[in-house]
């Protein structure tokens, strides 16, 4: 899909209600969405990704043509009090590619009576600007940042999940990096403890897609977990002993790790790890371990555990290691 100028709410790429019908009932309170604003802000925050989607596109029933776009955010708290009192920054990049930056875009949570909702604000760097890793956002402001009037997303809880949206017809964008048509832009979120699933819907001004050959479909994010992870394999020469790689990072939601050996001819190993959950079909859930002689080639062996296993290893002799969340 074309970029659809500054696009708001998580979505701007990311988007959409996993959750089916319209938002959750207001609660009766204003009490009631003072108590779930902060337990929304703390289940938000996390690693997320969509490597299942992409991984079981075929299931799903996408076209071979147009699979789904791997994509992985990472959602934290950050100190940026000119912006409100509870702020999450997101950081996504794409094509398992941790230099391919997708959006960056700073949340500002707060209750809104008029709406009976807790209100997120979202907002953006200026122009083509991104912010450091380590950025002081202590000094933010809302003048310097960009914000869409009417794309703030709604959020209510719904169970033990929440139900996000953008209101009908409200969020108003410009496509084309501002010279184009103006589009509004829908979201639609579901919100549950491992997951996160998200739709955007794109209207022109006569109500029509501009887009009919982009699937209408979730990004299906799964929260990635983090494991910790050890890798060793005999030197060429048996009189070297053996190549040892420690305190490697990596998460189960198609994480990779890549060791190159210390050998005159050095040679590459990785592991990549998934808490594989079948769509379709009988085959039981499982964690996976695979491991790899050569980036973006098959497997040459993998192990798989129970899907709440703390540990996973494996022995191929001539190569060995193991994972640890």
């Amino acid at each position: 899909m074309p970029a659809v100028a500054p696009v708001v709410a998580l979505m701007a790429a990311l988007a959409g209600p996993a959750a089916a019908g319209d938002p959750a009932l207001a609660p009766l309170a204003v009490a009631v969405l003072e108590r779930d604003l902060p337990r929304l802000v703390e289940m938000f925050q996390g690693e997320w990704d969509n490597a299942e989607q992409v991984g079981f596109a075929e299931e799903l029933g996408y076209p071979a043509d147009a699979p789904p776009m791997r994509r992985h955010v990472t959602i934290r708290r950050v100190d940026a009090p000119g912006l409100g009192p509870l702020v999450l920054r997101l950081d996504e990049y794409r094509d398992n590619d941790t230099t391919t930056v997708g959006r960056q875009r700073l949340y500002a949570f707060a209750v809104d009576p008029a709406k009976m909702a807790i209100r997120m604000d979202v907002l953006t760097p200026q122009g083509d600007g991104r912010l450091a890793a380590d950025a002081d956002h202590s000094a933010l402001s809302r003048e310097t940042l960009r914000i869409n009037a009417g794309c703030e997303t709604l959020w209510r809880r719904n169970a033990d999940q929440f139900a996000g949206w953008i209101e009908d017809g409200a969020c108003q964008v410009r496509s084309q990096g501002g010279d184009g048509p103006v589009l509004a832009i829908g979201a639609d979120i579901a919100l549950s403890a491992d997951q996160l699933w998200m739709t955007e819907t794109v209207r022109d001004a006569r109500g029509r897609n501009p887009y009919p050959d982009a699937p209408a479909t979730p990004v299906q994010y799964r929260r990635a977990t983090g494991f910790t992870c050890w890798l060793a394999v005999p030197r060429a020469a048996p009189q070297e002993g053996w190549f040892y790689a420690r305190d490697l990072a990596i998460h189960d939601q198609g994480g990779e790790v890549w060791v190159t050996t210390d050998e005159t001819t050095p040679r590459t190993f990785g592991f990549r790890l998934r808490n594989v959950r079948w769509p379709t079909g009988q085959n039981a859930d499982a964690l996976t371990l695979y491991v790899h002689d050569e980036r973006g080639a098959s497997a040459i062996s993998y192990a798989w555990a129970s899907p709440d296993a703390t540990r996973i290893g494996i022995n191929l002799r001539t190569l060995q290691g193991s994972c640890s969340r």
